[in-house]
């Protein structure tokens, strides 16, 4: 039977958007490989193609995990920039490039950067002589997915950096030993350092030089399209809270939308009406909030899998093992036994 009243840890709701699947599948071709040849990547992305263009962050990282192994490259993340560029990246290059000066361009990079990802969050700080850009991890991304964002923006900074002046004095991650000095060949950074930080450091007198790839025709129009494209997420504020809310309703066993939604202040029948206009259901959040809980839970190892069966309010292990099933197309025993081998 469920465990009435007990709690389990939060599962960490940041989503990502999926477009960085075809983007590591297309940097693994120039090693020979493909997420195809992994059963487990392969799954994850079955259903995530399912969904509206997102990962949950434990999936996202999990197929990060099994790409950089069948690369067999522990630099995979800062190397992917050298070998294809998305899209997202793309645009807001373009947006860049077109702005006046660098501050401009620092400024449309960090309020659209959403568009690229949303496990990291930009933000500029100007000390003394000094503009860090700082990249702030959400939730808890994959390493290789931090230093793929960090291989991309000290790409667009060589792009940026017309005089070459070094526009890049410093930069730091979370790596060190002797992999800094590959990692500072990789970001073309002039140092490399390693700390607790995500972040690059350029001069303060750079900010105010105009670009030589100005374009003040371009740029307003670039600027709209970027607008209307952050505009155009998918909002998530409803939804996240109606997921919170049946995460902490999980191990009760009951998960009916009238406990949730008496806390919103709504009635049933309208938080139904509203997630119908958000694209999706309240037995689908339920289903969602579960796959979710069962992948990060059977990844960290800590509990058996009867045990994570009954936090998930099901009624017993055999209903939890279909469930799992039809989440990733295979039993919660072969997931555990993959996540294992990549440890």
């Amino acid at each position: 039977m469920p465990i009435e009243g007990r709690k389990i840890a939060p599962v960490n709701r940041v989503r990502e958007r999926a477009f960085w699947v075809p983007v590591m599948n297309q940097a693994l071709r120039q090693y020979g490989r493909t997420l195809e040849a992994s059963s487990l990547a392969h799954n994850l992305v079955q259903v995530s193609q399912a969904q509206s263009g997102f990962l949950d962050q434990a999936s996202c990282s999990l197929i990060w995990s099994e790409a950089a192994r069948l690369a067999d490259d522990p630099f995979f993340g800062l190397r992917i920039n050298r070998v294809f560029r998305p899209t997202p990246l793309n645009a807001i290059g373009l947006t860049t490039l077109a702005s006046p000066d660098l501050a401009t361009a620092l400024k449309h990079l960090t309020r659209f950067f959403p568009i690229v990802s949303t496990q990291v969050k930009l933000e500029l700080r100007i000390e003394d002589e000094f503009a860090f850009l700082h990249l702030h991890p959400l939730g808890e991304p994959h390493l290789h997915h931090m230093e793929a964002v960090m291989g991309y923006l000290g790409r667009l900074f060589e792009q940026l950096d017309h005089d070459n002046i070094e526009l890049v004095l410093d930069a730091q991650l979370q790596r060190g030993g002797s992999e800094l000095e590959e990692c500072a060949r990789l970001l073309g950074a002039r140092t490399l350092t390693s700390g607790d930080e995500y972040r690059f450091t350029l001069p303060y007198t750079a900010l105010g030089e105009p670009l030589a790839t100005a374009d003040s025709f371009l740029l307003p129009r670039f600027v709209e399209a970027m607008e209307d494209l952050l505009s155009n997420l998918p909002s998530n504020d409803l939804i996240d809270q109606v997921k919170r809310r049946i995460q902490n309703l999980l191990g009760s066993g009951d998960v009916s939308v009238e406990r949730v939604a008496a806390p919103l202040n709504i009635s049933p029948r309208h938080l139904r009406r509203k997630l119908s206009q958000e694209g999706t259901s309240y037995e689908q959040l339920v289903d969602e909030v579960r796959k979710e809980a069962a992948i990060r839970m059977i990844s960290h190892g800590e509990l058996s899998l009867t045990s994570i069966a009954y936090e998930l309010g099901f009624l017993d292990p055999s209903s939890f093992t279909r469930a799992f099933r039809r989440w990733t197309d295979m039993s919660p025993t072969a997931f555990r036994r993959q996540i294992v081998s990549l440890v």
